[in-house]
């Protein structure tokens, strides 16, 4: 029997996804393009989700031969589940996919043709937010007619970075070589992302939304935020960074990265922690005007603001009056 040569692989992380791991795992297997893996990650979940996916997988026989499934015997958290379902993956380009979220049937037909038509490195599309009241159309604000260095800072840029809908070659993947940190289980995907832009030579779009981002998942980590997480996005940050300098080309950057390590500061200031946050890259704090309203809000602009000036007294009270402390 011959071996199919696959165009894509698409990895799926599953952990604790019972209720809408069916939606997911249909989208995936009535896709237009025939010659797609599908590598699911099992992080030894406690809800039954694994016995719920063979089930939904019994009623598509004609891609049986196409599915893996890695299964580990303890949690291991999503950032080690993206690794491995990266390490197992044999197509020529790789994408991620949610397994409480779900996908146009023509998204992979769509973007592989996108990219092999453009000799890309990597293929992005809009997608929708989903919620009780509805979906919303989100279109990242690439221009990827620009020089590379550009388009890679506007990907920096964009507040919201994923794998899901990106679809990125291997030779990619290659060049990066980059792994994400396995202790890092909060914007994985905005340091592995990032990693693979600069690594990419060129980078195209499919201006259609074709992923569907659930946001009513209770127990999704972006519900569950602590500042544990925080800390997390600012060693993403810092290592990031790390990367810049050695390529040479954190100058291209620098502001955005301020920008994100403000953000990723942001909670100090809401836990009483002022010292803390004036002293962890102080350079950052002459860009607090500067940070986009996507990154944060007006008001916690205000709260840093008052904190890199040294009036903590005034953070302190309102930090009581809404109980935050």
């Amino acid at each position: 029997m011959k071996t199919m040569h696959y165009k894509v692989s698409v990895i799926i992380p599953v952990y604790n996804a019972s209720r809408y791991i069916p939606r997911c795992v249909e989208s995936l297997m009535r896709q237009t393009l025939r010659e797609i893996e599908y590598i699911f990650v099992e992080d030894c979940s406690t809800d039954g989700s694994f016995d719920i996916l063979l089930k939904t997988l019994e009623a598509y026989p004609e891609r049986k031969d196409d599915v893996k499934i890695l299964r580990h015997g303890k949690n291991m958290g999503v950032s080690v589940s993206r690794n491995d379902g990266n390490a197992a993956a044999t197509g020529d380009f790789l994408i991620h996919c949610d397994s409480d979220d779900w996908v146009d049937v023509t998204m992979y037909e769509k973007m592989y043709n996108q990219v092999i038509a453009e000799d890309a490195d990597i293929c992005i599309c809009d997608y929708y937010n989903v919620t009780k009241s509805g979906t919303t159309r989100i279109h990242p604000e690439i221009d990827c007619k620009q020089a590379q260095w550009k388009v890679v800072r506007d990907y920096i840029r964009w507040y919201w970075n994923s794998l899901w809908n990106l679809l990125v070659s291997r030779r990619a993947y290659e060049r990066c070589g980059v792994t994400i940190p396995e202790d890092i289980t909060f914007t994985e995907d905005f340091f592995l992302s990032c990693h693979l832009f600069m690594a990419a030579r060129k980078v195209t779009a499919v201006n259609e939304p074709l992923y569907y981002y659930y946001l009513e998942n209770s127990a999704s980590i972006i519900h569950n935020l602590n500042p544990g997480f925080m800390k997390q996005e600012l060693s993403c940050v810092e290592l990031l960074i790390e990367s810049m300098k050695a390529k040479g080309v954190y100058e291209y950057y620098f502001r955005i990265m301020q920008w994100r390590l403000l953000k990723a500061n942001a909670a100090l200031v809401f836990t009483n922690r002022f010292e803390e946050f004036r002293s962890t890259h102080p350079e950052s704090l002459r860009y607090i005007l500067s940070v986009p309203s996507t990154y944060l809000k007006p008001k916690v602009k205000i709260m840093l603001l008052l904190a890199a000036l040294h009036l903590d007294f005034i953070c302190r009270w309102d930090n009581r009056r809404h109980g935050r402390t």
